[in-house]
């Protein structure tokens, strides 16, 4: 079965396509076949063929072959499939209205192992966009960026203002740093060309759309209990993480992009779902029937860990736009085992 055709799944796509309030448009995702960017495109799809809505999908991956196994229904559901490296030069020639930038390396290992692809991606792939964007000043633009941007930091919870330091002498930094030029530079463009540009700031996100490469620890977890095998941690997990199931995340990507104002960062995050990384394997391990077990990490997987320190979002912000997360951290989690178990 195809995930789209999952009743559970149906669920959650109708919760996220609830909140738009456009009926059409083009949009282009970056990004296509991730964890976040194919849950956009099938809540868009989902959009389309029960809400009467009429958007224009544009799917952009570097691989073909990828983009047409993750939607099968590409052909029958009008989902343009575009073919190119987000480093390079948009070569999409739609009048586009809306672009969701959710390509980036985003899990530990990625980035611990081509931190250079992980900077290049983040920054040239954003400018590649907001170029765009400064030929058309009508498209709006959304980053998905990351809690990582605050650093380290004695604020807790974060809030958009809270400023942090990231060690730029660490090349696990490579992610976060490039994440805050790719933010500083949406601003410029903003400051400089009168585009529309925002930021999404987001939390620890999971759900049924994780990739089968994705190695952050709530992946592994649920990875591990649908293959009947131990939850494996690394550490003893006592710092407090802000996840987010995809669906809530989604919603509040929409609700920035469309409400949100110019040239500012919004926290994307669930005050429900915040946890330590020992009680999300406890918890995990509790639906699934598993057992926790430790083992020592290895050299790259310490290369791409995070620095052992609370990192809790404070998504009032967002809250006063009207977002309104519906997944707890149970209810996520039990809904992310449902609908995977049955594909």
């Amino acid at each position: 079965m195809n995930i789209f055709e999952n009743h559970n799944y149906q669920k959650d796509l109708k919760y996220a396509a609830g909140v738009l309030s456009i009926d059409r448009g083009t949009i282009l995702i970056t990004g296509a076949t991730g964890l976040i960017g194919s849950f956009i495109i099938d809540t868009l799809v989902y959009a389309n063929k029960y809400l009467n809505k009429s958007f224009k999908i544009i799917a952009l991956s570097r691989s073909l072959e990828k983009m047409q196994k993750r939607f099968p229904y590409y052909k029958s559901m009008s989902i343009a499939l575009w073919v190119q490296d987000v480093c390079e030069p948009l070569a999409v020639h739609d009048d586009i209205d809306y672009i969701i930038n959710a390509a980036s390396s985003a899990d530990p290992g990625t980035y611990a192992k081509f931190p250079a692809e992980t900077i290049v991606t983040n920054i040239i792939g954003t400018k590649n966009i907001l170029d765009y964007a400064k030929k058309h000043k009508h498209t709006k633009v959304l980053l998905t960026s990351t809690m990582e941007v605050y650093g380290k930091t004695t604020e807790s919870p974060l809030a958009e203002s809270n400023l942090g330091i990231v060690d730029f002498n660490e090349v696990r930094s490579s992610y976060p740093e490039s994440k805050r030029t790719a933010e500083l530079l949406c601003r410029s463009y903003c400051d400089e060309y009168g585009i529309y540009a925002i930021i999404a700031r987001l939390g620890y996100i999971y759900g049924p759309t994780m990739t089968n490469t994705d190695n952050k620890v709530v992946a592994q977890f649920i990875r591990n209990c649908l293959n009947g095998q131990d939850i494996v941690l690394k550490s003893n997990g006592e710092q407090s993480r802000s996840y987010c199931y995809v669906a809530d995340t989604v919603a509040g990507i929409f609700i920035t992009l469309l409400h949100g104002k110019n040239g500012e960062a919004y926290n994307v995050a669930n005050t429900e779902s915040t946890t330590t990384i020992a009680e999300m394997a406890r918890v995990v391990a509790e639906i699934a029937s598993a057992k926790i077990v430790f083992d020592l990490p290895n050299e790259i997987e310490k290369k791409g860990f995070s620095k052992p320190m609370d990192a809790i979002l404070d998504e009032s912000k967002l809250k006063l736009l009207g977002y309104v997360p519906r997944y707890t951290l149970r209810d996520g989690l039990e809904q992310t085992i449902r609908i995977l178990k049955v594909l």
